[in-house]
């Protein structure tokens, strides 16, 4: 990649904002993982009483 192009600003912002949307995504699957885990949890301990 040559580095002294005109757009390469428009290059490292497009990576970055790819980087930043993928990161976010990740952290949701795995919040929401944790949580409904926590909830089948409690739903299972509520039907064994």
């Amino acid at each position: 990649m040559d580095f002294s192009a005109a757009h390469v600003s428009y290059v490292i912002a497009s990576y970055a904002i790819s980087g930043i949307c993928v990161i976010g995504l990740f952290l949701y699957v795995l919040l929401r993982d944790r949580a409904l885990a926590t909830k089948l949890k409690h739903i299972v301990e509520k039907d064994k009483r």
